[in-house]
Formats: C-alpha cells, structure tokens, sequence
C-alpha cells in the first residue's frame, strides 16, 4: 500500500510541470525524464548540383515542448506532422532555451512530445509501428535523450 501512495504522490507532483530549460551557468541537472535541442529546418534541402555539402543545416531554436501520454494519430486532430489539437492528458512542458536545449523531469513510461507552432499548432513529424506519434520511452533512473528536428517547412 505504500508503494502505491509513493507512486500516486510522485504522479501528483509531475502534473505540477517540473520541467525547466537551462539558463546560462546553471548547473546539474534531472536524473529521469527526457533532456534534448529543438532546431527548425526550413528552405530547399534537395540534393543538387547547387547545393554546397553541410550547406543548409538548420538552426537552434526556442520552442515550447509539450509532452502528452502516448498519442496515437487516432487521438490528434489535424493531419500530421501537424495537429491542432491532442485529446490526451497534457502531463508536462517546458521551454527550449535560446540554444535549443531543453529538459524535463518525467516518470518512467512512454510519452509523446510535441513542439509548439503558429496559430496554436501541435508539431510530430515521428511516428512508429504502434501509430503513436514522437514516442519517447523514460526508463527508470536514466535521462532519454529527445532531439527534435522541425522539418514542416523543409524540402527534402
């Protein structure tokens, strides 16, 4: 019974948005949960005869980060890699900083994380076999780490 209030204690205390994003000289940071950069890719990413090698390689960038429980495309609203609405529960988010970087505290499950767009916008371009959109798996005592590329305005 006591392992159970602990769990139920620990869930209460994530829906209180325990993420942050780095700020300049803060050190430490999480034991478990997910830490990753945020960077956009816009323009021509053809291969071509124009095209310099490591020319256009997009940049960081700030993005709110919005983690749900697990998402299917069946619970999403718009047609991917954008959404304008989840119906999952919202569990945490945070705020990439002006490197990108971002981190938040998260129990161990699956999650999938989304960034914030325009006009209110849901951004997932990831999905796996399951049809869960951007999953990431939090394992006990460990840091996933959740790189996110925006891509929506790329072509490749």
């Amino acid at each position: 019974m006591k392992f159970y209030l602990a769990i139920f204690c620990s869930a209460i205390l994530l829906v209180n948005f325990s993420c942050a994003s780095r700020t300049s000289g803060q050190q430490g940071g999480i034991q478990e949960g997910i830490k990753g950069t945020v960077s956009v890719k816009e323009g021509n990413f053809m291969p071509g005869p124009d095209q310099k090698p490591g020319g256009n390689t997009g940049r960081v960038t700030r993005r709110t980060v919005y983690i749900y429980a697990v998402t299917t495309g069946a619970q999403a609203e718009g047609e991917g890699p954008l959404y304008k609405a989840i119906h999952q529960p919202l569990v945490a988010k945070a705020k990439a900083d002006e490197k990108g970087f971002f981190q938040c505290k998260l129990a161990p499950g699956v999650y999938s994380v989304f960034t914030g767009e325009d006009g209110g916008m849901f951004f997932a371009s990831l999905s796996n076999g399951k049809g869960e959109l951007n999953p990431v798996e939090v394992f006990s005592k460990q840091v996933t780490v959740c790189n996110i590329v925006v891509n929506h305005k790329a072509v490749y």
